[in-house]
């Protein structure tokens, strides 16, 4: 008796299994503390890696490429948004559920009196500020070096 794998016959099973499938928000609370050393520790990481490959391309590759400087660009912006990160994952430690109106939703804000660590936790929430342009940098950085590579081929 031969078998035969038939791709088809599963399709029927996947898409029963995704529409029991329960939501993945795209933030996501650590649960306890070790989720959060993790975490903390993974951003430190990053920020290592981010030091050493901005280290390595400034000693080893030409200095005026535009590709090498755009990634150069993208270690430095990424590096302090890990920073940034740290930080406010630490504070947001420290704030109970008090210092919120409407926790946990969308219009979620600050309670007044606004303290130091309250602000410090506003401005660590606007990482974007620092993450969209290091992605474009990186970007940018990954088109240079494909336009490069295809001058060099023609």
């Amino acid at each position: 008796m031969k078998c035969t794998f038939r791709p088809l016959s599963i399709l029927p099973l996947t898409f029963l299994q995704l529409m029991q499938s329960a939501d993945a928000w795209a933030l996501q609370p650590h649960g306890g503390g070790e989720g959060l050393y993790v975490h903390q520790m993974a951003h430190f990481f990053f920020m290592v890696t981010l030091t050493y490959l901005y280290l390595h391309t400034r000693r080893t590759q030409d200095l005026v490429s535009r590709g090498w400087r755009y990634l150069r660009i993208f270690c430095v912006l990424f590096f302090f948004w890990n920073l940034i990160a740290i930080v406010g994952h630490e504070t947001a430690q420290h704030l109970s559920h008090d210092d919120f109106i409407d926790a946990g939703t969308w219009s979620e804000q600050l309670a007044l009196p606004l303290t130091f660590l309250k602000l410090v936790y506003y401005i660590s929430k606007m990482d974007h500020l620092i993450s969209v342009p290091a992605l474009l940098a990186l970007f940018f950085s990954l088109r240079s070096f494909y336009l490069e590579a295809r001058e060099e081929e023609a």
